[in-house]
């Protein structure tokens, strides 16, 4: 992994600006773990021996025993899971892997859940169903619906192997659940948000599912733990593209494998930081597709973005491309530099992280990455980066709607 943070922002930012904010954060190491709904950072002890071989002989049996596996959940209960088995998959693994990996409930379309009925109800068929709270509609919708399918085709013994339940160690109907049936249950622990709970088994028994090794997950995640100091810059140096009146971050990828990736980042930037009449805006973007729609705004329109781009350097799969002496992977490369050249000749600054290759613990890193990195963004913000009132209101009034 490298960091690239100057190329693209030094004419625009100066070091003392840089050594000014990095100051004010540098205490931030201290308080890494010890504040409330801090859980996510405390990785030996979500990743103790216990938990991961319960996870992997869990996941051994949904590979065993289905054809296909649904994830319910939105938000952060899908995201995180949906982009590991993305980055770290095959493209099209649903085509060829054993189970088939279905997220649902991350949407009331009823359209949707018709066709998934349609496509899922000759199979054999394991349910991880996964809320904290156990009363979030969209899931709460969509376990009815898988669960009605569930218990035409099972009888109660059965069904009792067929679900799993991720949710709070003690409150919520979906703990009630467990409690009543006996199903086979995990714990979203109570210090870990949803958009911060990849690395718990809300994000690690899918990937396990998908036959991601967990533990380099983990390696690659203790790593980017281990040092702070690229996920300071990277916090300090949006903070001050920012001032600069830079509203929108666009999360740019040359390799559509992380476009779930940039989903999830989507999420964690938004939610967390989105408070107060303040924050940047997440958006993302694939290229190259992407400069063929949007790439004109961005060369000459509205100054109102910078990108922060996610390079993978080193295809695992490369081709060669004898018509232009290069492989494919190489021209990919090219095209991902040509563009933040032309981008800064434009008035738009680049933030780059090269990643040399996808593989599990350079993942595993960029999730702990984000997540710290976005915890110190919190900070120099004066926000509270776990909290999300702004979601709850749309709650609300679709409650009274409803009545």
């Amino acid at each position: 992994m490298r960091f690239d943070f100057d190329t693209y922002t030094k004419d625009f930012i100066s070091e003392d600006q840089l050594k000014e904010y990095t100051a004010k954060v540098s205490s931030i190491k201290d308080s890494l773990g010890k504040g409330d709904m801090l859980g996510w950072y405390n990785l030996d002890n979500l990743f103790n021996e216990e938990l991961v071989e319960d996870i992997n002989l869990t996941s051994l049996f949904v590979r065993n025993n289905c054809d296909v596996f649904i994830v319910i959940g939105i938000g952060g209960s899908y995201l995180g899971a949906l982009a590991g088995i993305e980055a770290l998959n095959p493209y099209f693994y649903n085509e060829t892997n054993n189970p088939k990996i279905y997220f649902v409930g991350n949407n009331l379309s009823s359209d949707y859940y018709h066709d998934l009925i349609n496509i899922i109800k000759d199979k054999r068929i394991i349910v991880n169903v996964i809320s904290k709270s156990g009363s979030t509609l969209e899931t709460l919708v969509s376990y009815k619906i898988i669960m009605d399918l569930m218990k035409e085709k099972y009888d109660e013994s059965e069904l009792k192997k067929r679900i799993i339940i991720t949710t709070d160690e003690h409150n919520g109907s979906l703990r009630e659940e467990v409690n009543i049936h006996g199903y086979k249950s995990f714990i979203m622990p109570s210090d870990i948000g949803g958009r911060y709970s990849v690395l718990s088994p809300v994000g690690l028994l899918p990937m396990a599912v998908s036959n991601i090794n967990i533990r380099n997950i983990y390696k690659g995640a203790k790593e980017a733990s281990n040092n702070l100091d690229n996920q300071i810059k990277y916090a300090v140096i949006r903070k001050l593209i920012n001032e600069q009146g830079k509203t929108v971050e666009a999360y740019v990828a040359y390799e559509p494998k992380l476009y779930a990736f940039t989903e999830w980042l989507k999420q964690l930037y938004g939610e967390s930081l989105g408070k107060n009449e303040q924050g940047i805006l997440p958006v993302s973007f694939i290229n190259t597709r992407d400069l063929h729609s949007l790439g004109q705004f961005v060369q000459q329109g509205n100054k109102i973005l910078f990108e922060t781009v996610l390079n993978v350097e080193r295809s695992n799969n490369d081709l060669e491309l004898e018509q232009y002496k290069k492989s494919l992977n190489d021209i990919n490369n090219i095209a991902s530099k040509a563009t933040s050249i032309a981008h800064l000749k434009g008035g738009v600054l680049n933030n780059v992280i090269n990643i040399q290759e996808l593989n599990e613990e350079l993942v595993g890193y960029l999730f702990q990455f984000f997540m710290i990195s976005c915890y110190i963004s919190g900070f120099l913000e004066n926000v509270n980066p776990f909290d999300q009132e702004g979601v709850e209101e749309y709650k609300n009034v679709m409650k009274e709607l409803m009545n």
